[in-house]
């Protein structure tokens, strides 16, 4: 019964390798824009994080082909009330806004929203301040890699 299963596993990996079988979440569309796009320039903590995060997955230039405009705005609202008007959670939403626009005739070729949302527990003072902190940079990585990927399924008319 082993050796039939073994079989079975050998034939199909070996079907699947000769298929010409390409992962889902391939990153070729988004290779012509690594090292091409212009940021613009962060004004506070949370879009420093942001254009970090962009700087990490898209790369950043000298020459640069696209210029990158963005926005954030960040909501917070507690979650977990208890009987007595405590918090237990704070979730922080944010939406991002952006567009790629060519450096050439500053025209908007890809544009997008995102919004993600985030949660941590405050306990004591310091620590919900440490907590908060934590929670923002988080969530400007996750608008960040939103943004990415949104760009990445729609660059597909750019790079041809």
């Amino acid at each position: 019964m082993l050796l039939y299963n073994r079989r079975s596993f050998l034939i199909l990996a070996t079907a699947l390798a000769g298929c010409g079988f390409e992962p889902v979440y391939d990153s070729q569309p988004i290779k012509g824009l690594v090292g091409q796009i212009q940021y613009d320039t962060p004004s506070s903590r949370d879009t420093f994080a942001l254009r970090d995060q962009l700087e990490r997955r898209l790369g950043s230039t000298q020459n640069p082909k696209y210029g990158l405009a963005y926005s954030i705005s960040v909501g917070s609202k507690r979650a977990a009330v208890s009987f007595n008007g405590r918090a237990y959670r704070q979730q922080l939403t944010g939406a991002g806004k952006y567009s790629l626009r060519d450096l050439s005739n500053n025209q908007v070729v890809i544009s997008g929203a995102v919004d993600a949302f985030v949660g941590y527990a405050p306990t004591s003072t310091t620590s919900s301040q440490a907590a908060a902190r934590d929670a923002r940079a988080r969530l400007m990585i996750q608008i960040g890699d939103l943004i990415v990927e949104d760009i990445m399924f729609k660059s597909d008319s750019l790079t041809q």
